[in-house]
C-alpha cells in the first residue's frame, strides 16, 4: 500500500519564508521543540518536591521492580505496569553514579514529558505538512504548567500512555502498521485506555475495515500482540498471572468501573472546575481546541469525495478519532487533573488547526484592504507573535513556581527519625502512606499499600479468609512502624483503626503521622 495522499496545506504559496525552513523539518525542530521543553519543565524544582499522593505510590512499585519483584505478586497497583518499569529503569541505570532513586524516575519523566512536547510536534507536521502549525502545536504542549508539575514529583502512567499513544499515531500517518500496533500495545500496557490507540491504528489500517488483502490490519494486530505475548510470558513464569488478572482486568472493570463512574452532567462541571483550576493558565486552549475540531471535522466532511478517497484518509481521520475516543473514555470515568494528561496533545494539536486557520484568514484580510506588508510576512509576525506568547507565559509560569509545605527536604528529616528507631528484622507496614517506604527505601509487610475504592472488599475475593483473614496475617507480622491514611471509600477503615488504637502509640508531626509498637520494650 503506498503512502496515503496528503491534503495540500491551507493558504499554500503565502508562507514562502516558513516554506524556506522545509529542511528544518523533522529531527532539527524536533530537537528544538524537545530542548526547549525540558528547559522549561526543568524549572519546576523536581529536586524539590515532596513525594506524595499517586506519585509517591508508583515510585514504590518501581523501587520494588528495580529490587527484583514482580508486579501483582510481591506489589500490587490496579493499573498496567509499564510505566512502573519505566522508572525502574532509571533506578538501575543511574545506580552506578549514585543518583538518588526519586531523582532518577522525576528527571526519566521529565523526559517524557518533553518528549511528549516533541512528539506532539511531529505529529502535527506529518498530519498537516504545516511547519507553522506543527510548531504552534508543539508551543502548544509547554503553556501546560501543570502537566509539568505531575512530571516533576514521580512516575506519571498518563504520560507514557500518551507517549507511546501518540507514536502509535505518527506510525499510523506513516503507513506503519506493524510499529503502529507495537505503540498501541505499549500505550495499554502502560495504562488500560492506551489500548484505544491500538484500535484506531486497525482501523486506519484496514480502512474502516474495508481493506484485508494488503494485511496491513494483520501487521497492526502482530506488532500489538508482541510486547503483550512476552507481559504475559513473564507473568505466567513468575507465577503472576493470576494476580495480573484479578487486579489489572477483572478488579477494574467489576468494581472500579461501576464505583468510578459519574453522571454526564457532573462531567461538564468537573471538567469545567478542571479547566479553571489546574489548568488555569491554559484555559484559552481547551476553547480554542473546540473551534479546532469543529475546523477539522469541518475539512474532512464537507468535501465531496467517493468512498475510496475518504477510506484513503483513515490514517488522518486516526488523529482526530483518538482525541474523540479519549474524551469520551473521560465522560464516563474522570477522577482529577491527571486524567486530562492523554488529552493534553490533542488540545495542543486543535488548538493549533484553529490558530494556523486564523492566521490564514488574517493574511487573506490583508490582501483585500490593500496592506502593502507581504502576506508571507503577516504569517511570518503573526505566528511569531503568537509562539512568542506562548513561550513567554510558559517559561514566566515556571519561574515563578514555588511549592508548599511540605518539601522533600522536610519529609527526609522526619525519615531518618522513623529509620532510627528501627533494627535489623524489624518490619514497617503504610497505607496510603507510601512516602514512608519511598523515602526510606523500605519494603512493605504486605503487597497491599492502598486499599481504597473497594479494594478491601475485594481482598474477600482474592485472600484466603478474605479482608479479616488477610489483616490477622498481617498483624501476625507484628510490624515495628506502621503509617495509615487515605481511606477513602473503603469498608474496613475501623478495623485499621482499631488495630493501630490497641497495638500502637501515635507520633505525631507536621509532616505526617506515624504510630510506634507499644510493647517492643524500646
Amino acid at each position: 500500500m503506498g503512502k496515503t495522499k496528503r491534503v495540500p496545506r491551507a493558504h499554500a504559496g503565502r508562507q514562502p519564508i516558513w516554506e524556506s525552513l522545509k529542511w528544518f523539518q523533522g529531527r532539527t525542530l524536533f530537537c528544538v521543540v524537545l530542548v526547549v521543553a525540558g528547559l522549561i519543565y526543568s524549572q519546576f524544582d523536581f529536586w524539590r518536591q515532596p513525594a506524595l499522593g499517586d506519585r509517591a505510590n508508583w515510585d514504590y512499585f518501581a523501587q520494588v521492580i528495580s529490587r527484583g519483584g514482580v508486579p501483582y505478586r510481591d506489589v500490587v497497583n490496579i493499573k498496567s505496569p509499564l510505566a512502573a518499569y519505566i522508572g525502574a529503569a532509571a533506578i538501575l541505570i543511574t545506580q552506578p553514579i549514585g543518583l538518588r532513586d526519586i531523582l532518577a524516575i522525576r528527571i526519566a519523566y521529565l523526559l517524557l514529558a518533553a518528549l511528549t512536547a516533541g512528539i506532539t510536534f511531529l505529529l502535527a507536521l506529518e498530519y498537516s505538512d504545516n511547519v507553522r502549525l506543527a510548531l504552534l502545536a508543539g508551543t502548544a504542549m509547554l503553556t501546560f504548567d501543570a502537566f509539568a508539575r505531575f512530571n516533576s514529583s514521580g512516575v506519571q502512567p498518563k504520560t507514557a500512555m500518551i507517549v507511546f499513544g501518540l507514536l502509535s499515531l505518527w506510525a499510523t500517518l506513516k503507513d506503519r502498521a506493524f510499529v503502529a500496533g507495537l505503540f498501541g500495545m505499549l500505550s495499554a500496557l502502560s495504562w488500560q485506555p492506551g489500548l484505544l490507540f491500538a484500535g484506531v491504528a486497525g482501523l486506519a489500517a484496514s480502512r474502516y475495515l474495508t481493506s484485508w488483502r494488503d494485511r496491513q490490519a494483520l501487521k497492526v494486530i502482530a506488532g500489538a500482540a508482541l510486547p503483550l505475548a512476552i507481559m504475559l510470558a513473564y507473568f505466567w513464569m513468575s507465577g503472576a498471572l493470576k494476580d495480573f488478572y484479578l487486579w489489572n482486568l477483572n478488579y477494574t472493570t467489576m468494581i472500579y468501573a461501576p464505583r468510578e463512574s459519574r453522571p454526564l452532567g457532573d462531567f461538564f462541571s468537573h471538567l469545567k472546575d478542571m479547566i479553571s483550576r489546574p489548568y488555569r493558565n491554559a484555559s484559552w486552549l481547551f476553547y480554542l481546541a473546540i473551534a479546532g475540531l469543529v475546523l477539522a471535522l469541518w475539512q474532512h466532511l464537507h468535501r465531496k469525495s467517493d468512498r475510496k478517497v475518504w477510506y484513503e484518509a483513515a490514517p488522518r481521520h486516526a488523529v482526530i478519532i483518538a482525541g474523540l475516543v479519549y474524551f469520551a473514555f473521560c465522560m464516563i470515568d474522570f477522577q482529577g487533573p491527571v486524567d486530562l494528561i492523554p488529552l493534553l496533545p490533542f488540545v495542543a494539536f486543535f488548538s493549533a488547526l484553529a490558530m494556523d486557520y486564523a492566521t490564514g484568514k488574517l493574511v487573506h484580510l490583508t490582501t483585500l484592504v490593500g496592506l502593502k506588508a507581504s502576506p508571507a510576512a503577516v504569517a511570518q509576525l503573526v505566528t511569531a507573535i503568537l509562539i512568542g506568547t506562548m513561550l513567554y507565559q510558559s517559561a514566566t509560569t515556571a519561574l515563578q513556581f514555588e511549592h508548599g509545605f511540605p518539601l522533600l527536604k522536610d519529609q527526609d528529616t522526619v525519615i531518618v527519625e522513623i529509620l532510627a528507631q528501627l533494627q535489623p528484622g524489624d518490619k514497617v507496614f503504610t497505607h496510603g502512606v507510601p512516602e514512608v517506604l519511598v523515602l526510606g527505601k523500605l519494603t512493605n509487610a504486605s503487597k497491599y499499600f492502598l486499599l481504597d475504592r473497594g479494594k478491601d472488599a475485594y481482598l474477600d475475593v482474592v485472600e484466603p479468609g478474605g479482608f479479616a483473614g488477610w489483616l490477622e496475617r498481617l498483624k501476625a507480622e507484628r510490624p515495628r512502624i506502621i503509617a495509615l491514611g487515605r481511606f477513602e471509600e473503603m469498608e474496613h477503615e475501623r478495623d485499621f483503626r482499631a488495630w493501630a488504637a490497641a497495638d500502637y502509640v501515635p507520633r505525631a508531626n507536621r509532616v505526617l503521622t506515624y504510630y510506634v509498637r507499644k510493647d517492643d520494650g524500646r
